[in-house]
């Protein structure tokens, strides 16, 4: 009875450990993943911002250009 529950015991230590090192020990861990991933989501808002606001200027000059065209047509 006493070794089945020394195995419980160390059992649920290992479990308790390996579940530790996957997720995180600390708070600071999880902090720094945090702080990680809103760089990276920031990163890439701004550039799509960017993109966004390049497509806009392009539509803008070829809508310019083809009423230009137009405009000359009918003059």
């Amino acid at each position: 009875m006493a070794n089945k529950v020394a195995f419980a015991l160390v059992f649920s230590l290992m479990i308790v450990v390996s579940f530790r090192s996957a997720v995180g020990s600390t708070d600071v861990t999880f902090d720094q993943g945090m702080h990680n991933f809103q760089k990276s989501t920031s990163a890439a808002a701004e550039h799509v911002s960017h993109a966004a606001s390049d497509a806009a200027e392009k539509a803008k000059d070829t809508s310019k250009s083809w009423t230009d065209w137009v405009k000359d047509k009918f003059d």
